[in-house]
């Protein structure tokens, strides 16, 4: 039991010497295990892991779609995607696009993940049978 134990910490103090910091903005910083391979490309950045990967974007509001500008709605169409309610207000088109996007997305419903970390809002979801989740940030 004791030699569990002193395992078990070691694993902890080894995962903590390996956490690094991806800071997102002045005030928030997301915390994650060594990569086995950090790559840039274009503007994503990837972190893999073995068996998963995890990649970082900012997002442009001009180049969500080809053709569409969504500045200055990239707040309330990012949301609405997730929040089935907040496509009430959109016209037509719009309502279409983020049902769409949802759809792609296969958000499971009823599941959205719902947080404000200091300053920011944080609203995200989790696919089990696609193993696969988003997470949006908002500041």
């Amino acid at each position: 039991m004791k030699r569990q134990i002193m395992g078990i910490l070691l694993i902890l103090a080894a995962l903590q010497a390996n956490a690094r910091d991806l800071v997102l903005s002045q005030g928030l910083a997301l915390a994650y295990p060594e990569p086995q391979l950090i790559s840039h490309s274009s503007n994503t950045l990837i972190l893999k892991y073995d068996g998963w990967v995890m990649t970082h974007r900012v997002v442009d509001p001009t180049a969500i779609y080809p053709k569409i500008d969504l500045s200055g709605l990239e707040k309330e169409y990012l949301t609405s995607i997730f929040i089935p309610d907040e496509r009430e207000s959109f016209p037509g088109w719009l309502r279409a696009l983020s049902e769409e996007q949802a759809s792609e997305y296969g958000l499971p419903s009823g599941q959205v993940i719902k947080k404000t970390v200091g300053e920011a809002q944080i609203l995200g979801t989790y696919n089990d049978q696609r193993a696969e989740g988003y997470l949006f940030v908002f500041e």
